[in-house]
């Protein structure tokens, strides 16, 4: 008979950064019996997440997904790889690779078992659905270039059920991830989209995740006077 751990670890981290330690959480939730909740922000706002908020708004995915995938079993390797795979840098070969996901053409569906994928590809139907819904050729257009199909997947997800919890719940599930020891859970519960400032000493801020870690101006701050 098996008991329901009493204690529970809850780590707040960022997505990629914190994911070197995942291994040592896990270790740590085996060795004590307990179980862990990540608690991740949804203010990311740079690579593909930006085209996603520009089109779809919503909050940002990519830390989350970072952390799913990253929790993804290795015994599930075809779908951690399917959703860590990024579409090609060049817009076209992106889009036509797209495609590819959608008519189960893609070499990435052959080692998943069928029933997986058809549900995948049923979700990102939905957001192919969704973005001509919303695109207006050729002055409006969907950007896939690098891509990252975690996150295609979890926003068609989240227009599918109308619910972000539910589109974590559902990558978790198809990756198995074993949600009653390890749960990932969004810092704010919210189909909107949240963005974070840093308020510099000359009373100025710098709005957007994005725009704080990777400044276009200079960051170095200026000589102070003799």
């Amino acid at each position: 008979m098996t008991t329901t751990p009493s204690r529970k670890i809850v780590v707040f981290s960022g997505g990629s950064a914190a994911n070197s330690l995942v291994d040592v959480f896990n270790e740590l939730i085996e060795r004590n019996n307990c179980t862990l909740s990540y608690i991740i922000p949804i203010s990311d706002n740079g690579g593909s997440s930006s085209e996603l908020i520009r089109v779809f708004g919503g909050p940002g995915i990519g830390d989350i997904r970072s952390r799913l995938v990253r929790l993804i079993p290795p015994t599930n390797a075809p779908i951690l790889h399917f959703f860590n795979h990024r579409l090609p840098s060049s817009s076209v070969q992106a889009s036509a690779e797209f495609l590819t996901l959608l008519d189960l053409t893609s070499p990435l569906y052959h080692p998943i078992p069928a029933p997986q994928a058809l549900l995948i590809r049923s979700v990102l139907s939905h957001l192919h659905l969704e973005i001509l819904k919303r695109i207006r050729p050729p002055s409006s257009t969907f950007n896939f270039q690098s891509a990252s199909i975690g996150n295609l997947f979890l926003t068609g997800a989240r227009l599918l059920t109308g619910s972000f919890e539910s589109a974590i719940y559902l990558l978790a599930i198809i990756g198995g991830v074993d949600e009653s020891r390890t749960a990932v859970l969004p810092a704010i519960v919210s189909n909107f989209t949240h963005h974070i400032s840093a308020g510099l000493t000359d009373g100025t801020f710098i709005t957007g995740q994005n725009a704080i870690s990777h400044p276009s101006a200079p960051t170095a701050l200026p000589e102070s006077p003799n």
